[in-house]
């Protein structure tokens, strides 16, 4: 047990930079789901049903998007979503191989994804970001990613 001057020391410690605050019971490091092209599945779904509908995806600034999952053949058409189509490999990495804002008419653009796309077959997905609430905020959401949109 920790006498109360050692948790005053780690206290002030931790006031002034000295030292990482330890991370809370529930969380877990970033990396032990991620796989190698920036993405990672949400712990707070780990071993629940919805754990397959959500993932997300770090920015080059470090900031992680989260995404909403669908088949490709099974989108929905959200106006003004940043949309990324992912293929899954044979061991279930994915690896992103386009990125799109879906603007105000989104069915021609999640159409024409589809339509591009499906040599890469039923490993094909599509993740949906619906959180960037302005045109500024999906450019730059575009650019934090750094992917060439199609």
């Amino acid at each position: 047990m920790l006498s109360s001057y050692e948790i005053a020391a780690h206290a002030i410690e931790q006031s002034h930079g000295l030292c990482e605050a330890a991370p809370p019971p529930w969380s877990a490091a970033l990396n032990d789901r991620a796989d190698e092209t920036r993405g990672s599945a949400l712990a707070a779904f780990a071993g629940t049903h919805f754990a397959s509908r959500f993932f997300s995806w770090a920015g080059l600034s470090g900031r992680r998007y989260v995404f909403s999952v669908y088949p490709a053949s099974a989108c929905p058409a959200y106006c003004d979503a940043v949309m990324l189509a992912a293929v899954r490999d044979g061991s279930g990495r994915r690896r992103v191989v386009s990125v799109r804002d879906t603007g105000a008419f989104p069915e021609p653009v999640v159409a024409r994804a589809e339509r591009e796309l499906r040599a890469f077959g039923s490993g094909l997905e599509f993740h949906l970001h619906l959180l960037a609430s302005s045109p500024e905020d999906r450019e730059a959401t575009l650019a934090d990613l750094a992917i060439a949109p199609t």
